[in-house]
């Protein structure tokens, strides 16, 4: 720039006179102190002639053009580095003044210096170092927030990042299963959730949707402190011992599937009698401590001869129930109304859901099984709970009504085998007798309880996708004597798990808020999906089998001949024949579930085979409608 702009000036002054060159140079004279002008001056006075006063003058204003603009070119000063004057003021102070000529029109032209911003080492430095620190916060700041927004960048840019690596997936809650309707939510996202309207929702809409979660809604304003007041805790299993060996090739597993209970007769009694007489009426109450006298008291006489026992068809009673009437003309309830059974003088009763609201009204009014009842939060945990109240209160049969009554009541069992053949249960003359000839009914008396065998799973390692225990008794035809410790067990059961069910709502609601807190919609929004009736697998707290279903039924049963009979469940794997077991008979697999094609179960021909299950249910259609 200022090479352009001194071509152009010495252009100027060579082509206009001297008048034009004094009026184009219009800024202050040129101080005489510079150096460049000792060499001038000299030249001048040597010279001597004043002709040339005028073109002289000209070349050293070209001279002191291009030596001042050559020097204010190459030099530029640097405060850092201390240079705070330019070498030309240098010089001035080191050189004493020369003596000033007299030069008329001696302006010269100067061109002005442009100061260039320039920034020192220093704070190039510094500022590159806050450069570099702010990218580092930037890039740390965004990894903590994705953190804890679970995914922020996978809204923002499409992909989340976790832990370094790319990702799409929500972490589930430790010590939390996520699941619902049967199915654990492998990436905590069940099918149909908020994730899958992504494309539809912008991020601020999803937020707004997930933000309205809300827990389950039962359980909530219930407290399981008033269902469970003044009875103890139901026991929970022993810690398993590694170091004795399973019952079976299924492992410590399937043996502790199994809800024991008390292991003493003493602590099963105690607990029992406490639950009589705390959830029922009085009336009842009285009734189900004399039966538990009845049958857990060693009643034998001086003599040494055992009392009989009621029997199960004490109450010659037949019950089914259903949510309507639409079936009660059908085949299968027919077998049961108006068959074999009618032949030998059974009665049949039906109750639809309007008539067991007020059954149960009637007979356990203001108790603290009525409440139990009137909480339940379904249908078919309320046609679980209702069988075994019947055959408490009634005794007699109850079956479902999708069952086919295949031979008479007074046929189920025959000649059975003994347990242990008698040792243990039986006195020694009473053994003897037994291997006299004489049947079992006629010494002891009828049975008082029936059951059949469900299932028997062998060595199946995928058994417990299939059953909840490895050796299950059917609950769809089910029959006892009044007030038989048995059922009364069932229903104990019943109410401990529903107190369990109501302290896993209140623990999901907890656990919905905290995640809510820390934004974590959609791991909120899965667990809000868990229903109280799933599977404990599927994040349930109980799950519908053990809490009113055939898993409660087969521990009752199981927990009464442990105590009483010393049996354990591996006694009754491979039963191919009705066994009894005290006052307990137990049909095989082909007894109640003939067909099956399973467990080695006979075809509905088969001289065992009692009664057929049609596996049509009511229940599986709840809340289709």
């Amino acid at each position: 720039m200022f090479t352009s702009s001194s071509d152009s000036s010495r252009r100027s002054s060579s082509d206009q006179s001297q008048s034009s060159t004094s009026t184009f140079y219009n800024h202050s004279p040129i101080s005489t102190h510079h150096p460049t002008f000792s060499g001038i001056l000299t030249s001048n006075s040597k010279s001597g002639s004043s002709s040339n006063t005028h073109a002289h003058s000209r070349n050293s204003s070209k001279q002191l053009i291009i030596s001042h603009m050559s020097m204010e070119k190459e030099v530029e000063l640097d405060p850092e580095k201390g240079q705070t004057h330019s070498p030309s003021s240098l010089l001035s102070q080191q050189q004493p003044p020369l003596p000033s000529p007299s030069l008329d029109h001696a302006y010269l032209p100067l061109p002005t210096i442009k100061k260039n911003v320039h920034i020192g080492l220093r704070r190039r430095r510094l500022l590159a170092q806050a450069l570099t620190f702010l990218g580092i916060l930037t890039i740390v700041g965004w990894y903590i927030l994705n953190e804890r927004e679970e995914g922020l960048i996978n809204n923002v840019f499409g992909q989340g990042w976790k832990n370094g690596k790319p990702t799409t997936k929500s972490e589930h809650l430790p010590g939390v299963i996520i699941g619902s309707n049967g199915k654990i939510h492998s990436n905590g996202e069940p099918s149909g959730s908020v994730e899958t309207d992504n494309k539809e929702l912008s991020y601020g809409e999803k937020m707004a949707a997930l933000a309205h979660i809300n827990p389950p809604e039962w359980g909530i304003s219930l407290s399981s402190e008033k269902i469970l007041a003044g009875l103890r805790r139901f026991p929970e299993n022993p810690s398993i011992d590694e170091t004795i060996p399973p019952l079976s090739s299924l492992g410590h597993f399937a043996d502790n599937i199994y809800s024991i209970g008390p292991l003493t007769m003493n602590d099963y009694m105690a607990q029992m009698r406490e639950f009589a007489n705390i959830a029922f009426p009085k009336p009842l109450s009285g009734k189900l401590v004399d039966g538990l006298k009845r049958y857990l008291d060693d009643n034998s006489n001086e003599s040494g001869v055992q009392k009989q026992k009621e029997s199960w068809e004490t109450n010659k009673k037949i019950w089914q129930t259903d949510k309507d009437s639409r079936r009660v003309e059908s085949n299968e309830v027919k077998s049961w109304k108006d068959g074999k059974a009618s032949d030998e003088g059974w009665e049949w009763e039906f109750l639809n859901d309007q008539d067991a609201e007020q059954y149960v009204n009637k007979k356990l009014a203001a108790s603290r099984f009525q409440e139990v009842w009137d909480i339940l939060p379904s249908g078919i945990l309320r046609s679980d709970t209702l069988r075994y109240l019947l055959i408490l209160l009634e005794g007699g049969i109850y079956s479902d009504v999708d069952t086919t009554l295949l031979r008479p009541p007074s046929a189920w069992g025959r000649d059975p085998k003994l347990y242990r053949d008698g040792a243990g249960w039986l006195t020694d003359s009473q053994i003897e007798r037994v291997k006299g000839g004489e049947s079992i009914d006629d010494i002891i008396g009828r049975p008082s309880v029936v059951v059949g065998l469900e299932a028997d799973v062998g060595d199946r390692e995928d058994w417990f996708d299939w059953w909840p225990r490895p050796i299950q008794i059917v609950q769809w035809t089910i029959t006892s004597a009044p007030n038989h410790p048995i059922a009364l067990n069932a229903l104990l059961r019943i109410l401990h798990s529903t107190a369990k069910a109501i302290d896993w709502s209140h623990s999901v609601a907890q656990s919905i808020k905290v995640l809510k807190d820390q934004g974590r919609y959609e791991d909120a929004k899965s667990l809000s999906e868990v229903n109280v009736l799933n599977e404990p697998k599927n994040g349930g707290p109980v799950g519908v089998m053990a809490w009113t279903g055939p898993g409660v039924w087969t521990d009752a049963v199981l927990s009464y001949l442990r105590v009483r009979f010393g049996l354990i469940w591996t006694d009754l794997k491979d039963l191919r024949e009705p066994l009894r077991v005290g006052d307990v008979l137990i049909l095989p697999v082909t007894g109640f579930s003939p067909g099956v094609g399973n467990f080695g179960a006979q075809m509905s021909s088969h001289p065992q085979a009692m009664v057929e299950h049609g596996f049509a249910g009511s229940w599986k259609n709840e809340g289709k409608n």
